[in-house]
């Protein structure tokens, strides 16, 4: 079985190389398209075949691409071509229109964001024909597909594994000394990127809810001094002056009870000594809750996408309508005053994580999702959720 898989950054796309690994091992032989980078020499040196490829639209450099794309499908002839991502599965369908392609071409979704606007969804959908299929990373992509008229038999669920090494207990103190705060201070995190508004989609603030959170934030500070904001994630993309703005309301709502932490390579360090972290996302696939749950932090988060997956209200965490900074306030008290309750559902995500989140299971299940494709029969096919 020859797969080529289609990825369109050189520089992350973490999900996809951890996944890959596992396929190798499950014997697929695996090349990937993708831009030079960090990832692209790590591919290298696990032994997987590189293509270096930008996967560009622009009517400039389109057809240069196409033919490259040509030679590299003439050269590998895989059975299957496993796109990660929307636009690389636009550029593989253009091919297919120009050059033909009949062979399976496998969209696994990594969020819902393109399925929540008319024209993207739209576009996936419009171009898409009888050899294509998808695996949805979440339950509501997959019933979006379903509701939009893609045959039961063409759309998967698996979810992105991850590597569960990063599990480790660590000790505490480490958050709590670098901000100077004391062991009975409460810390509310969130831990996220910040996103500018895309303006072209009609997004009107961050779609990590940065804004909802120092809203919630400020009532509680209210309520008890003692809570304590603490931000980790800075600009992503160059969106420094969007990371102004949001630096500036939050300590215009939160006074000096909050903390900005910019990036940072230690975040499971910090995890030791973080009480809740909140995820008020208006867009997300399992987004951070995943590594909240699996770190066994109490976990707030919006009812969107992926994310009811996992946070399971009663059972795993809470639950809060986007864009509602009191019902997220209100969360925030009700762990604040039901901690050990907190901790037990937090127990419960990573009990349950443990095993739909390895990615040894996931890659295995995409594993046998190709087997299926091919043999254009259900084979034993069961998501492990």
């Amino acid at each position: 079985m020859r797969v080529l898989h289609l990825i369109k950054t050189g520089e992350g796309a973490t999900w996809a190389y951890r996944q890959i690994q596992i396929l190798t091992a499950e014997g697929a032989e695996v090349a990937v398209c993708m831009p030079k980078g960090k990832f692209a020499d790590k591919y290298t040196a696990d032994g997987v075949q590189v293509f270096g490829m930008d996967f560009s639209l622009a009517p400039d450099k389109v057809l240069s691409s196409l033919r490259r794309f040509k030679k590299i499908v003439k050269e590998f002839k895989p059975d299957i071509i496993h796109s990660h991502f929307l636009v690389t599965t636009l550029f593989a369908r253009l091919y297919r229109t120009f050059f033909g392609l009949n062979i399976p071409l496998v969209f696994q979704v990594p969020g819902p964001l393109h399925l929540e606007h008319f024209l993207f969804r739209n576009a996936d959908l419009l171009s898409s024909n009888k050899n294509d299929r998808w695996i949805a990373s979440c339950k509501w992509t997959k019933d979006k597909y379903l509701h939009g008229g893609i045959d039961e038999d063409r759309v998967f669920l698996s979810y992105y594994g991850t590597d569960l090494s990063f599990i480790q207990k660590q000790p505490k103190g480490k958050l709590r000394s670098v901000l100077s705060l004391a062991d009975d201070d409460f810390i509310v995190a969130m831990v996220a990127y910040m996103y500018k508004p895309k303006k072209y989609i009609g997004q009107k603030h961050g779609i990590k809810g940065h804004e909802d959170f120092f809203k919630a934030m400020s009532q509680c500070i209210a309520q008890d001094p003692k809570m304590k904001a603490v931000v980790i994630g800075g600009a992503w993309d160059g969106a420094m002056d969007y990371e102004l703005q949001l630096m500036e309301m939050g300590k215009r709502l939160c006074g000096e009870n909050i903390y900005f932490m910019g990036t940072r390579n230690d975040v499971p360090e910090l995890y030791a000594d973080i009480n809740l972290v909140v995820h008020p996302s208006y867009s997300e696939n399992l987004g951070g809750a995943a590594e909240s749950l699996l770190l066994e932090v109490p976990t707030i988060a919006s009812n969107v996408g992926g994310l009811p997956d996992i946070v399971i209200p009663d059972r795993t965490g809470y639950l809060v309508r986007p864009g509602a900074p009191g019902e997220i306030a209100a969360a925030i008290m009700d762990v604040r005053n039901n901690y050990k309750r907190a901790k037990e559902m937090a127990m419960n995500g990573h009990l349950m994580l443990n095993t739909i989140l390895d990615v040894n299971n996931t890659g295995k299940e995409v594993y046998g999702i190709y087997n299926t494709i091919l043999n254009n029969k259900q084979l034993k096919y069961v998501p492990v959720f």
